[in-house]
């Protein structure tokens, strides 16, 4: 447990007295809504430790777009969640209250497979599942959760490590994932592109979640975004009666 924290902490205690400068954006990661197990730092944006946490505001405007940096390998899970899902699980998308693309290349809502990422659809062709044209795997498809079945990212120097997440179509240690929702669509990117896994049906007042585990690392990006949000789409308000 100490190493994990040591590792989530690298680059947050400084050597020496450094300027600490208080974020404006009053969006940040929620420790009333977390698990047991996890820790938030850096001004409410890093998590590690296990379990999962929701952002503080929920997702009220037409067209919001949050970014994930994968700053450490692990196992972990990026979506969109209620405030009834289970925070003391290490696997988003388990319960019918989250729906989460996870580090085993599966996107999960309800404990089903609704998509299962594929390297070979780096083009962007879509990847198999719910809304796959021509494709005949039902929406859903039963999987084995437990953290320890889902693979870990490729060690540096391996042969798949040449290529970025986005080459690949996979997402890798230092990637970044950004998160898009409509009310109508939930959609992921890798690094800027769209993995083409449109998640439909997504219900209640959602609102940004991470899910870590076995020493994974997460900083959400709120703002001063890495790739920028798709067209129509921006940062994460939140509602004035919440401030």
């Amino acid at each position: 447990m100490f190493c994990c924290l040591k590792s989530c902490l690298n680059g947050v205690l400084p050597a020496q007295s450094v300027h600490i400068t208080k974020t404006t954006n009053p969006v940040q990661l929620d420790t009333s809504h977390m698990g047991h197990e996890v820790v938030i730092i850096k001004n409410g944006l890093r998590a590690c430790g296990t379990g999962g946490v929701l952002a503080n505001a929920p997702l009220v405007q037409s067209k919001s777009y949050f970014e994930v940096k994968l700053q450490q390998s692990g196992h972990w899970s990026i979506g969109l969640a209620t405030q009834q899902t289970d925070l003391n699980q290490s696997v988003g998308g388990k319960d019918r209250e989250s729906w989460c693309l996870n580090s085993n290349h599966l996107v999960l809502h309800g404990g089903d497979v609704v998509y299962r990422l594929d390297a070979s659809k780096a083009s962007g062709a879509p990847n198999s599942g719910q809304n796959s044209p021509g494709h005949s795997v039902p929406g859903t498809v039963p999987v084995d959760l437990t953290p320890a079945s889902a693979p870990v990212f490729p060690a540096p120097g391996g042969g798949s490590a040449t290529l970025s997440g986005a080459d690949s179509g996979l997402p890798q240690e230092g990637d970044t994932i950004g998160v898009a929702y409509d009310h109508v669509e939930l959609n992921f990117y890798l690094n800027g592109k769209n993995l083409n896994v449109p998640v439909l049906n997504v219900r209640g007042t959602v609102h940004p979640c991470l899910f870590v585990d076995d020493g994974a690392i997460l900083d959400i990006v709120l703002d001063n975004f890495a790739y920028g949000p798709p067209a129509g789409f921006e940062r994460i308000l939140i509602e004035q009666s919440l401030l």
